[in-house]
């Protein structure tokens, strides 16, 4: 094992950027680092059935729910269209079951400095009638009133009133779903639908992260003078934070060194920052890097383009095992 760590290293970091898809890249990673590290299947085990995938989303929703949730998902989407609109106004809330009101936050266009925080978010609010779209109207008078007036608004104000009009047609379909289901389901619907959302975000995650490490493997490959390359120096910089040691007590008394990434880094890690991924790829990289003789292991296929290690044979084919084969 230990002869062949820096290897183990080292397709940590391939792999991952060579995964076809970033659900891919998770798992790829995880078993990666299960295989480097030196953990047994038990961690591994328990490792992939706590990482989130579409397919374990797919599994846990019931027939019954799915309306519920790909509802209440495009009422997600929806909203972020919404308050990513290049403008000062953003939807706060819309209470589609009770009094059927729209909640708007404003930033206001200039500091009002009598007041004791002279950016505070003005709030207004829209009644949402039960017949017709004199809503709509309001809402269009408000964005007339408070938005900036540019030529380039009157676009983003039609985004918003067609925006604004999906929302309360997703309102009227999500509270007519609710009324006719228990309540249980329609939290465990909710439920599924962050779960959802968490899975999307961590995959956005990971799908940049993959191509940010594809520009990272490409110009540490070919660089001409490695000890001036500023990719390079720049992931020393992370692995020179990363791979501080840690002493601490056991319950016996004895002093010992804590591992680097503990397995619970990986199976109760929090938030979705690419630092979680990025830290151990930085460390994996350079703990194969320092390995004399492994940069110029690290090839690019000439057929597929993926990224390998090669041994003695594949260093003259510049393909990669998978092509080798191939006629």
């Amino acid at each position: 094992m230990k002869g062949k760590r820096d290897q183990h290293f080292g397709r940590v970091v391939v792999d991952f950027v060579n995964a076809s898809t970033a659900e891919e890249a998770g798992t790829v990673f995880i078993r990666g680092a299960a295989k480097a590290f030196g953990y047994g299947p038990e961690f591994l085990a328990q490792a992939m059935d706590r990482y989130p995938t579409l397919k374990r989303f797919e599994d846990s929703l019931s027939a019954g729910d799915r309306e519920l949730v790909d509802l209440l998902l495009e009422e997600r989407r929806l909203l972020s269209v919404i308050n990513n609109l290049p403008c000062n106004i953003s939807l706060a809330s819309y209470d589609y079951d009770g009094e059927r009101v729209l909640t708007f936050k404003i930033q206001p266009l200039e500091p009002k400095w009598d007041n004791k925080n002279p950016y505070e978010e003005d709030v207004f609010r829209v009644a949402v009638a039960t017949e017709g779209n004199a809503w709509l109207g309001e809402v269009a008078e408000m964005f007339d009133d408070r938005a900036p007036l540019t030529t380039e608004m009157d676009e983003v104000r039609e985004q918003l009133l067609a925006c604004m009009g999906e929302v309360i047609e997703l309102g009227d379909r999500i509270l007519a779903i609710r009324r006719a289901i228990p309540t249980e389901r329609t939290h465990e619907a909710r439920k599924m639908a962050a779960y959802y959302s968490r899975i999307r975000a961590e995959q956005e995650v990971l799908a940049e992260l993959q191509e940010r490490w594809r520009m990272i493997l490409g110009e540490v490959m070919e660089a001409q003078d490695p000890s001036r390359n500023q990719t390079l120096l720049d992931l020393l910089l992370v692995y020179n934070v990363v791979n501080r040691r840690e002493t601490a007590v056991s319950e016996d008394g004895a002093l010992y060194e804590k591992p680097l990434f503990e397995p619970s880094y990986f199976t109760e890690r929090a938030g979705l920052a690419d630092e979680y991924y990025h830290n151990v790829l930085v460390f994996a990289f350079v703990e194969f890097l320092k390995v004399a003789g492994n940069r110029k292991r690290l090839q690019k296929c000439a057929r597929c383009e993926a990224f390998f290690i090669a041994g003695s044979r594949q260093a003259a084919s510049k393909r990669c095992g998978r092509c080798a084969k191939r006629k």
